[in-house]
């Protein structure tokens, strides 16, 4: 029979025992505990919490200022962009506020928020909508018609030091070379958003006009179609990527570019003026495809509230898209738009629809779905690039 002292030893080292089990418990669940969460998601190198990714987009605006350049009100960064400015090289000394440009930029954002960190103008592309001499000028300055194209002058419109006063009323009709950037908002019709006046040495330098439009009569036989009132002869022309000729309405409706070396008067067409074309080409956005669009233009046409066209661009909207300062019902020809958006196939499927007004108030805006509920401007789920 075992005395008191070798019971209470006996239960003295079966509560050692146990304890020992549980600290080796308690440390086993502790390490397994560290072993899941260094496996577990982490914040990703070199990206911060939730990591950051890179996208493709392509813009297509206005320079609204400069640092890098900022092209509708985003900044671009432009350490390593390769620029063409009229068919040349070029770099931001050759760039002006107000000129329309194509930029196809790298946008990194974050993949929690959709924040976006930095844009970088990968190529940026300047090209000028009209250049020719005056014909004539409004009384009232409002407006001045060139190459047979009528170039609407507003408040917005950036007129250069090049031309007296910066006031078009100073240009002189038949004598002055301008070149004006804007958009094309219908037949012959150009909103100016930025003009200045061409110097040549007559003697050395040969003009290149350039006129953008839509064509309309065209005819293949005679190898002609016009633009606005101006009647243009492609006979000698390259056309690059125009499309084939199967009838002589293929072209009629395609917004293009034109270029040439001579202008005449004295024709018979709508405004007595010629042009001989040495190159001709259809306006793109460069890309048919892009995670992210953003195209600030007129609209050219409407199909119905959910299909319509900014020049060349077409546009869909769908029930989640956001409407801010309008909606789709408002979406009409002649209106200007800035909207954001995948380019799939050419086609934007637009997330963001913005209403842009000559004169913007300075109230809070108020945003608006396809469906008609109201959003904040800031709600983080609407992607911009």
């Amino acid at each position: 029979m075992k005395n008191k002292n070798d019971l209470t030893d006996f239960s003295l080292n079966k509560s050692l025992v146990i304890m020992q089990k549980l600290d080796q418990n308690f440390l086993g669940a502790i390490a397994l505990c560290l072993l899941l969460a260094s496996c577990g998601p982490g914040p990703q190198a070199g990206g911060g919490i939730g990591g950051t990714g890179q996208i493709a987009s392509v813009v297509s605006g206005a320079i609204t200022g400069f640092g890098s350049v900022f092209v509708s009100g985003y900044e671009y960064e432009t350490g390593s962009t390769s620029m063409m400015v009229d068919g040349k090289s070029g770099s931001l000394t050759d760039l002006k506020k107000g000129m329309l440009v194509r930029v196809n930029a790298t946008v990194t954002e974050r993949y929690d928020t959709h924040d976006v960190l930095q844009r970088a103008a990968n190529t940026l592309l300047y090209e000028d909508t009209v250049e020719g001499v005056v014909q004539s000028v409004a009384s009232d300055g409002s407006s001045l018609v060139d190459l047979g194209q009528t170039v609407a002058i507003t408040t917005s419109t950036v007129v250069d030091a090049s031309i007296p006063g910066r006031n078009v009323l100073s240009l002189m009709p038949g004598r002055d070379l301008v070149e004006v950037s804007g958009f094309v908002t219908g037949d012959g019709a150009i909103m100016g958003t930025f003009i200045e006046l061409r110097t040549l040495d007559m003697n050395t330098q040969v003009p290149d006009y350039e006129v953008k439009g839509f064509i309309k009569n065209h005819n293949a036989a005679q190898k002609t179609f016009e633009i606005g009132a101006l009647t243009i002869e492609y006979s000698d022309a390259r056309l690059n990527d125009m499309p084939g000729q199967i009838s002589g309405d293929d072209w009629n409706g395609l917004l293009v570019d034109a270029t040439g070396d001579q202008v005449s008067s004295g024709d018979p067409g709508s405004s007595g003026v010629r042009m001989k074309a040495n190159l001709v080409w259809p306006e793109t956005l460069g890309s048919k495809d892009s995670e992210n669009a953003k195209v600030e233009a007129f609209v050219t046409h409407v199909r119905d509230l959910s299909d319509f066209s900014m020049g060349i661009v077409r546009v869909q909207t769908s029930p989640g898209t956001v409407f801010e300062g309008g909606t789709p019902s408002d979406v009409q020809v002649g209106i200007r738009l800035v909207v954001n958006g995948p380019l799939v196939d050419g086609v934007v499927n637009a997330t963001k629809v913005k209403f842009e007004r000559e004169e913007e108030d300075h109230a809070e805006p108020t945003m608006v779905n396809s469906t008609g509920a109201r959003l904040p401007c800031g709600d983080s789920t609407v992607p911009v690039c």
